[in-house]
């Protein structure tokens, strides 16, 4: 039967690089980046995960890209627990992708470190620069580090994080390889 209200955006290539794609249609190659964005409602909660794999054979870029990702990604789930301000996750993150040379700032990681999820797919609060809501049990949020090279090619890991009484857990089993049999 399934689950209603399911989505997904699948980018090849270069439209990976834009973390909503781009207009124009393309076609798989081989030894492209996929970054497949989707999700689900069950029960009236909502759902949200990113993969990126490549079809074929990852380039080193495309593995040095991935390992920082998956690094930054870590890096803000270990930080985050209660007392934590929601700004502060995101800098975590934020300084894991420009220690690596892939900063400052917003230059390659485009955008927020995650929003709150629960009975809407992107809800408050957000894991972004600035944001002084301080965590608390029971929130639920994404961890959707990026780094996106216009021309290139663009990797997310989008997973759910909750906050726990003495920290933070993946509620989403983490994606450790580009290769989709490995993941």
């Amino acid at each position: 039967a399934g689950y209603p209200g399911g989505f997904a955006l699948v980018l090849f290539g270069e439209s990976s690089a834009y973390p909503h794609g781009l207009p124009k249609p393309r076609t798989l190659e081989e030894n492209q980046v996929v970054l497949i964005d989707g999700g689900t409602t069950v029960h009236g909660y909502q759902s949200d995960m990113t993969r990126t794999v490549v079809f074929g054979a990852p380039a080193p870029e495309a593995r040095k890209v991935f390992d920082i990702v998956h690094e930054a990604q870590r890096h803000a789930v270990a930080f985050a627990g209660p007392g934590k301000k929601c700004g502060e996750v995101d800098g975590v993150a934020r300084k894991v992708v420009t220690d690596a040379g892939y900063g400052p700032d917003y230059r390659t990681f485009t955008h927020r470190l995650g929003h709150g999820i629960g009975m809407e797919g992107h809800e408050w609060p957000y894991l972004v620069r600035g944001s002084q809501i301080v965590l608390q049990p029971g929130m639920t949020f994404s961890d959707e580090p990026g780094i996106y090279q216009y021309g290139k090619f663009g990797i997310r890991l989008e997973d759910i994080l909750a906050i726990t009484e003495n920290g933070a857990q993946m509620m989403t089993p983490t994606q450790t390889s580009l290769s989709p049999l490995l993941t």
